[in-house]
């Protein structure tokens, strides 16, 4: 994707303040930071950038560790709180509607985490400096024939995504491949992580309901890890395609149809003497 400028890991400096000297009482057991592209599937062979997103998350060894912190970096709007996540992590993220306004508010530098304990007062330190790329060279996208087929899909058959192959960076030290469906509520309904290799994921049939909407999000996810001996380090580069399809209406089974047969046969019977009578009333 030439118009993402990702972010790749240099020089790694850290100064654990908790515990023994080196950090051997370290909290926090990896720091990461990632830019991502998004992507919209709007028809068989279209896709169209929708923008990108930010992220840097600290995870903790126990969400009682700290309860707050600081990301501080080069772009204008530094430094930015950090906050509780889903998982035990002190996290802070952003979004911007292209990625070039996103590379200019998050530029190449250091990005130094400072996070604190406000009961007990304990401090840690880390920072990564961010020098190369490692972003996918394909941007996910599903073939035109499964685009099509996934359109008002029988949601009781299996279905098959197919897609183009992922390219991965030569810089990433390590490559995933993600797939996940969720529905009209956000939740997860299916997910599945093949082998980077893959290029066809396949979906088994009762995971979706009839007659509903769903989307899907299909991620190639290039990573640079590393770590100083006490704190992991990653920078992640996910390139995110989704696009929305819908489930077929729901067919009744034999049985409901014979009972519905049996209503218009009596819904007709009552039109019929209804007819009767009135034709006896106007003789």
């Amino acid at each position: 994707m030439s118009n993402l400028r990702t972010l790749g890991l240099g020089a790694l400096s850290l100064a654990c303040l908790l515990g023994a000297p080196g950090g051997a009482n370290a909290a926090v057991n990896e720091i990461d930071i990632g830019l991502n592209p998004t992507f919209q599937q709007t028809g068989a062979t279209t896709v169209v950038s929708t923008g990108g997103f930010f992220s840097a998350r600290a995870f903790l060894d126990s969400v009682s560790d700290f309860d707050g912190g600081t990301l501080t970096y080069p772009g204008a709007g530094s430094p930015v709180a950090l906050t509780p996540g889903d998982d035990i992590t002190l996290a802070f993220g952003d979004s911007a509607a292209t990625m070039a306004d996103l590379n200019a508010a998050y530029p190449f530098g250091t990005y130094s985490f400072h996070l604190t304990n406000s009961s007990t007062s304990a401090t840690q330190d880390a920072s990564l400096d961010y020098t190369e790329t490692a972003d996918a060279l394909s941007t996910p996208t599903l073939t035109a024939a499964s685009f099509n087929a996934l359109q008002d899909l029988n949601a009781g058959s299996g279905f098959t995504f197919d897609f183009n192959s992922f390219e991965q960076n030569p810089a990433a030290t390590e490559s995933f491949l993600f797939l996940n469906v969720t529905d009209a509520a956000g939740d997860t309904v299916f997910s599945a992580n093949p082998d980077v290799s893959a290029t066809s994921i396949f979906m088994p049939g009762g995971v979706l309901a009839a007659g509903q909407t769903y989307d899907f999000d299909l991620i190639y996810d290039s990573r640079i890890v590393s770590s100083d001996g006490n704190v992991g380090t990653e920078v992640f580069f996910d390139s995110h395609t989704g696009g929305a399809f819908s489930t077929a209406a729901a067919v009744p089974e034999p049985a409901a149809w014979a009972l519905m047969l049996l209503g218009f046969g009596g819904l007709g019977a009552v039109l019929r003497t209804s007819r009767r009578k009135a034709v006896a009333r106007t003789a």
